[in-house]
């Protein structure tokens, strides 16, 4: 099994559980290393909820030293952050980014893809007046601004607007448009040597049955040498390694037989199903 997880959160964000009971869950489910991503400061009131207040990411990043001290030798503790391009370009202290996109930017305004189907819906129907392939076309924009950030190692849930569509068909994902888009954004990141993530994380919470991205996507990944790791996006302790042998076994059936994991100072590859 794939032994690290570099996408976790917390209750310094949306997390349920503490730093260090993740921490300990990872070392019981068998990893030899956790990281962890908390959601970077928002330009909204609240962060819409779910990320990081500027006041506390001291706070953060000194537990996570402490945490990593404190089970040297034990488990290997990694401070990373989570960041999207509405967040501020502010990055010191961490040692990995994951790039993600959770929202649509149109007009100047950000419609979030991963709230509730209901609230897709709406704005589908009434900002985009049902033209869900340029919505998907706006969406991957994102992504593919994402590779002018040198600072971000791993690409988050590449097809995170799909995570309602086992419940209502919100995109087509097999259209042509939605394809070359994802495509173009997939090139422009491979080019800058990003890092691709298979993401566990719907599964666990009940929204879906595979990761991201689809089997499609990561074949297509995999043609263009893309290189892959597997996060749990875990948000509860019982799902630091959610899923870990199913995105092995997904990644295999798409050819690859590495995947990359970081090892304190930079990403080195490991072969699937031998660590």
């Amino acid at each position: 099994m794939f032994q690290q997880n570099l996408h976790t959160h917390s209750i310094f964000d949306d997390g349920q559980n503490t730093l260090e009971e993740m921490t300990l869950a990872a070392k019981k489910a068998g990893l030899t290393s956790i990281g962890f991503s908390v959601h970077t400061p928002m330009p909204f009131e609240d962060g819409w909820g779910w990320t990081i207040s500027k006041e506390r990411l001291p706070e953060y990043k000194a537990e996570v030293r402490r945490l990593n001290e404190q089970y040297r030798g034990v488990i290997d503790v990694y401070c990373g952050a989570e960041w999207e391009t509405l967040s501020d370009k502010e990055f010191s202290g961490y040692e990995y980014v994951i790039g993600s996109m959770h929202h649509i930017l149109w007009e100047g305004e950000a419609y979030s893809v991963d709230a509730a189907a209901e609230h897709s819906a709406r704005y589908l129907e009434r900002v985009f007046h049902g033209d869900t392939e340029t919505a998907a076309e706006a969406y991957f924009q994102q992504y593919e601004a994402l590779a002018a950030v040198e600072e971000v190692d791993i690409v988050g849930h590449f097809d995170l607007l799909t995570k309602f569509n086992e419940q209502a068909r919100l995109y087509n994902p097999e259209s042509a448009r939605f394809q070359k888009a994802a495509e173009h954004a997939m090139d422009a990141l491979i080019a800058k040597g990003k890092i691709f993530e298979i993401n566990t994380g719907a599964i666990s919470r009940g929204y879906r049955t595979t990761p991201y991205p689809s089997k499609t996507l990561l074949e297509k990944l995999h043609a263009r040498g893309a290189r892959i790791t597997i996060s749990a996006d875990a948000h509860r302790t019982q799902d630091v390694a959610f899923g870990f042998a199913e995105a092995e076994a997904l990644a295999r059936a798409c050819g690859y037989r590495e995947a990359w994991r970081f090892d304190g100072t930079d990403f080195v590859a490991v072969s699937l199903g031998e660590e």
